[in-house]
């Protein structure tokens, strides 16, 4: 049985050379909440790419900007929460990609919504955008 309240955090520079930093804690995080081995590397990705995009939009490449994220797991589902205190995500200016063209960008959140079951942003914050990633969790 997971604590519902069990809940880890950690902060990032937005500079690059910090998602390694993460991978190593997420993967610390994802072991501690027993999360299955073979999800582990998708979870990570799909975090990595959200942190990407915080450093490249929400913070247009400026370094030394905050980014906020937080791992909680229960008996049936995880959540990751990606916070960034930058531009706000506009799904507007959004646009899928061609996945049948060559593609220089913009596949970041097609590859997160491969890796998660839910996906969702909040931009009511005063700055900046969460980002909620859910993976239910297959108990049997």
């Amino acid at each position: 049985m997971m604590d519902e309240g069990s809940e880890g955090t950690f902060v990032l520079m937005s500079e690059p050379q910090h998602l390694a930093r993460l991978r190593e804690w997420l993967r610390g995080e994802f072991t501690r909440l027993n999360v299955e081995h073979h999800e582990q590397f998708g979870l990570q990705v799909a975090v990595g790419e959200i942190c990407s995009n915080s450093i490249r939009h929400a913070y247009a490449g400026l370094g030394g900007k905050p980014i906020h994220v937080s791992v909680r797991g229960s008996d049936d589902r995880l959540v990751i929460e990606v916070r960034d205190f930058g531009k706000k995500f506009d799904p507007q200016s959004y646009r899928p990609p061609d996945l049948e063209a060559v593609v220089e960008g913009g596949i970041g959140l097609h590859l997160v919504r491969q890796f998660v079951d839910e996906l969702s942003y909040d931009v009511t914050q005063e700055q900046g955008t969460r980002w909620t990633l859910v993976k239910h969790r297959r108990r049997g």
